[in-house]
């Protein structure tokens, strides 16, 4: 059974190559057919292949000539063009010229005037430089306050420990029962002690005085110290902005006042 299954699928298949085999044939057939009717055609065809070839040569030299007049027309055009931007550019260099002479003038009879002012910025310049040695000096006094209140300071610390010691020793004389020095353990009469006592509060009561007038000194050093110094901070910052203004001023003076000789000098010419 299945031999004959594929006995009947070879003879389908060989039926259907021949069905496509016939149509190649007839496609063959109608190819031929075409081919002998163009051959029964030639003559005509070469006869109107010639009067194609001489037409499209007419059609060729008619372009050539109109492609010629076209390109004369255009570099025509083009010259035109031209002459009338050089004609325009001759007005507008005109133009420009006679601005730039107004420009030259203009900037030549500035140069009087030019030089006057940087003759002030000079004069302001070498008050800066005066006012330079103001603030070193100011420096200098202000570096001698600083080392002066240092010193009092240092002063008030030793005075402030010294009247400390002298206290605790009063201290220790007044708490004394016995006819005998608490500090050098030495015996003493009454009046002894109250000898040594009255010196050490009559040396603390000189201290304190020069505790007080060294602490008056320290203030009025210090008010003074930080005064000064504000006024050294305030002439220091004027004078960087002053001196840095003028610095440009002149920058700006000594080109405008070059410009202005060169001016001069090409009107001249």
């Amino acid at each position: 059974k299945a031999q004959l299954i594929q006995l009947e699928e070879h003879i389908r298949d060989t039926e259907r190559a021949l069905e496509r085999r016939d149509d190649q044939v007839k496609q063959h057939h109608a190819q031929l057919k075409e081919y002998e009717e163009l051959i029964a055609q030639r003559s005509t065809i070469e006869e109107g292949y010639t009067q194609f070839v001489k037409t499209k040569e007419l059609c060729d030299e008619l372009e050539r000539r109109f492609r010629q007049s076209v390109n004369l027309e255009k570099q025509k055009s083009q010259l035109d063009s031209k002459i009338r931007e050089a004609g325009q550019s001759l007005i507008t260099d005109h133009a420009l010229a006679q601005s730039r002479i107004k420009e030259l003038e203009a900037s030549s009879r500035k140069l009087p005037q030019l030089k006057n002012e940087l003759s002030s910025l000079q004069v302001q310049l070498r008050h800066l430089a005066e006012l330079d040695e103001t603030l070193l000096g100011g420096r200098q006094a202000s570096q001698e306050l600083l080392t002066q209140v240092h010193h009092l300071e240092s002063n008030k610390t030793q005075l402030e420990q010294e009247i400390k010691e002298i206290q605790e020793k009063l201290n220790l004389l007044s708490t004394q029962t016995e006819a005998k020095c608490p500090l050098c353990e030495r015996e003493l009469e009454v009046e002894g002690l109250k000898l040594i006592e009255t010196k050490y509060a009559d040396d603390r009561h000189s201290k304190s005085n020069s505790l007080k007038l060294n602490q008056v000194e320290l203030d009025k050093n210090k008010t003074e110290l930080e005064s000064l110094e504000k006024e050294v901070s305030q002439l220091d910052a004027r004078l960087k902005q002053d001196r840095a203004s003028a610095q440009s001023k002149v920058s700006i003076l000594s080109q405008s006042i070059s410009e202005a000789e060169e001016a001069g000098n090409r009107l001249n010419e």
